[in-house]
């Protein structure tokens, strides 16, 4: 199909918006699917962890066709824990159509799925879902988006009705009206009583467009007629540039207004061929990439999925050129040669071949060698790199524990393969407490990983709360001897050191000091004696955790010319370590956090309140545009369940960032707490081995 007939779009919208329902509204209306979304089957949320929460948590890549066009879309997961799921479609596909519903508004979920959208720099359309509730009102509504989101935003339809009375809509473009009966639609002319209001709506729209190009305003000046075809060319305009931003209506379960939605999806959004191309590099040199079907192709990788009966799925959108089934193209990011074997398509649970694919599309492809979500893949002999999907950070983590051999033989696998389908999830290990680390977007969000290896990879988990990495430092001089003597027959063990500990400055880390003089104790034993004082630092003589900025001192001791040996030196380092350690004030370090919050003003007070519950400083805060960012200093102890507390009395809209800042001495109050947790840690440890 020419790519002027090619739409792609991701569907956005917070939990409870209709979003997933819509979607399948508009399988339905293309045909794709053949029951309605009312009907209890999704074909869409059919994850088993989808349909037992009866929520979407992974995106869905679907396409249909109407009125001789092609329309890709991407149904996303309205839960922040699973944004990732929307910011890699919304960053490569050329719509964002955003759901709201009309009872409610505007929301801070929704806001925040706009402002993803305008980062991405898509177009934006709306729909209003849910005219039919008690509470819909349209004006309402798009009141809501142009002061929360966009003045831009204009009703491109009339409700014929609302609430329970709700029953059509009329198309403010085509002057036309839909009505339903028995969940089949009827195109006719506008109701008599509201030709008069559609007539203002009207004039009013296509005011707006003329706004947006002189010659259509000097001709409206002048009380010229525009008509449909005037218009149209400039109202494909000013949407890609987000001079006007659609607003449509109607309910997807029943369908009522999902055929003037597909209308305008195909006719009024401009496809990929009129839009703005990216800057890339290309062969080292950053410019502005060429779109079209006869320019050598570019596609970018945004989705994997694994099948059982297939291996892994990869999902491309074409950014330029034709890819033909069977062709090669090349990784910019390995080099490595790519086979584009069968090339496939979603329509409703079925999948369809396709001989090649256009700029606009998006295709899946199934055993690429070595390519990963984000990488572009080029012909030409060029190597072209698209500018790279920006998934967030983690914000939440938890230790995994296997429940069994079996588990811990299966775990690293399966989380590989999970980590290479979710950007937003991370596994590392933790030498220090050695326990894997699983990091992702909240709680919600891990524990669906967790179902995920049990259901689909049979590993059972325990997901507990990481350790805390405290240190452990002194506070004031010490110094001891440290002796170790043992006969055990023939040769014995001899080492025999003094030393003297002072505590550095924060950040300060570890100094050994050599002052012997005379050869008391012979220079190739100073090395071991360093050996055993790191050792015995690393376990720390009050929590077991690491002690850290000091100067250690070794300025006398004596040797035996026939047992003395490396081990015995080591050993009197130790001694004479911990001993100065109990004289030395030892007191724990608890690691300290940089966090960023960023928020709507009104939560501003209670962000600062909760910081501060947490033992967290307030650094400063800053206005950006609408928002707030509280800048802080808080411990990590204090962190574990920020991400879920934070959206919980926020609604949703304030997100963080955090990052180490330093070592700060942890309250004497809270010392005993972690001595003890510490202690029957390691008695716990010594039963169980």
């Amino acid at each position: 199909m020419e790519p002027e007939r090619i739409r792609s779009l991701t569907l956005l919208g917070p939990s409870g918006s209709g979003k997933t329902s819509l979607a399948e509204a508009l399988l339905f209306r293309a045909g794709v699917i053949h029951h309605r979304a009312d009907s209890g089957a999704s074909v869409l949320d059919s994850e088993p962890e989808e349909e037992k929460r009866q929520l979407t948590l992974f995106s869905k890549l679907q396409t249909l066709t109407w009125d001789k066009h092609t329309l890709h879309l991407a149904d996303t997961p309205g839960l922040a824990d699973f944004v990732g799921n929307a910011i890699a479609p919304l960053s490569v596909l050329d719509i964002a159509l955003i759901v709201i519903d009309a009872g409610s508004g505007v929301d801070v979920a929704t806001k925040g799925l706009f402002d993803l959208a305008v980062k991405s720099r898509k177009p934006v359309v709306f729909f209003v879902n849910k005219l039919d509730k008690e509470q819909a009102n349209l004006d309402e509504a798009i009141a809501s988006i142009r002061s929360m989101l966009t003045k831009q935003a204009q009703p491109f339809v009339l409700p014929i009705g609302q609430g329970p009375s709700f029953s059509g809509v009329v198309d403010l473009v085509g002057s036309r009206a839909f009505t339903y009966a028995d969940g089949k639609a009827q195109e006719g002319p506008v109701p008599d009583d509201q030709k008069e209001a559609v007539a203002e709506a009207r004039n009013q729209l296509i005011e707006e467009v003329a706004g947006t190009d002189e010659e259509l305003l000097e001709k409206f000046a002048e009380g010229e007629e525009l008509t449909l075809e005037d218009i149209l060319p400039q109202l494909q305009k000013a949407i890609a540039s987000g001079d006007i931003v659609p607003v449509l209506a109607g309910t997807a379960s029943p369908e009522r207004g999902t055929e003037l939605l597909l209308d305008a999806l195909t006719k009024l959004v401009p496809p990929a061929t009129k839009m703005v191309g990216p800057e890339v590099e290309i062969d080292g040199k950053t410019q502005q990439l060429k779109i079209g079907a006869d320019e050598p192709a570019a596609v970018q990788i945004f989705k994997v999925t694994s099948d059982p009966g297939v291996g892994d799925i990869f999902f491309l959108k074409v950014v330029t050129g034709t890819v033909k089934a069977g062709e090669d193209l090349v990784n910019a990011r390995t080099g490595d040669r790519e086979r584009m074997g069968h090339l496939l398509r979603f329509q409703g649970r079925e999948r369809k071949e396709v001989p090649e694919a256009t700029v606009g599309d998006f295709i899946a492809v199934a055993k690429l060698k070595s390519s990963h979500v984000g990488d572009t893949l080029a012909a030409g002999g060029r190597t072209v790199v698209l500018p790279e999907i920006a998934f967030p950070n983690p914000v939440h983590s938890v230790s995994v524990l296997p429940k069994t051999r079996k588990d811990q033989d299966k775990m690293g696998q399966a989380l590989n393969k999970l980590t290479a389908t979710d950007q937003t999830l991370r596994v590392r290990n933790d030498p220090e407490f050695n326990e894997t680390i699983l990091e992702g977007m909240g709680e919600v969000h891990l524990d669906i990983v967790a179902g995920r290896l049990r259901d689909k990879y049979g590993v059972d988990l325990e997901l507990g709360k990481p350790h805390v990495p405290y240190r452990q430092t002194l506070t004031r001089k010490a110094q001891a001897q440290g002796r170790h003597k043992k006969q055990t027959g023939g040769h014995g063990q001899f080492g025999d050191v003094h030393i003297r500990v002072e505590p550095l400055p924060s950040g300060g880390g570890f100094e050994f000091v050599d002052e012997i003089k005379g050869g008391v104790v012979p220079g190739k034993f100073i090395p071991s004696v360093e050996a055993g004082v790191k050792k015995a630092m690393q376990q720390g003589g009050l929590a077991g955790y690491p002690v850290v900025d000091v100067r250690v001192t070794l300025f006398d001791g004596s040797y035996h010319s026939v047992d003395s040996s490396d081990i015995a030196f080591q050993l009197a380092g130790s001694i004479a370590f911990r001993k100065c350690e109990e004289q030395a004030g030892a007191i724990l370090l608890e690691p300290i956090m940089k966090v960023e919050v960023t928020a709507p003003q009104e939560y501003v007070g209670a962000i600062s309140n909760d910081l501060n519950q947490r033992r967290g400083r307030i650094l400063g805060m800053e206005q950006i545009g609408d928002l707030q960012v509280i800048r802080a200093e808080v411990p990590q102890a204090e962190l574990h369940r920020y991400s879920t507390d934070l959206r919980s009395f926020t609604q949703g809209a304030g997100s963080f960032t955090l990052c180490f800042s330093q070592y700060e001495p942890l309250p004497r109050h809270l010392t005993d707490g972690v001595v003890e947790e510490a202690k029957a840690e390691r008695e716990k440890k010594e039963k169980g081995s």
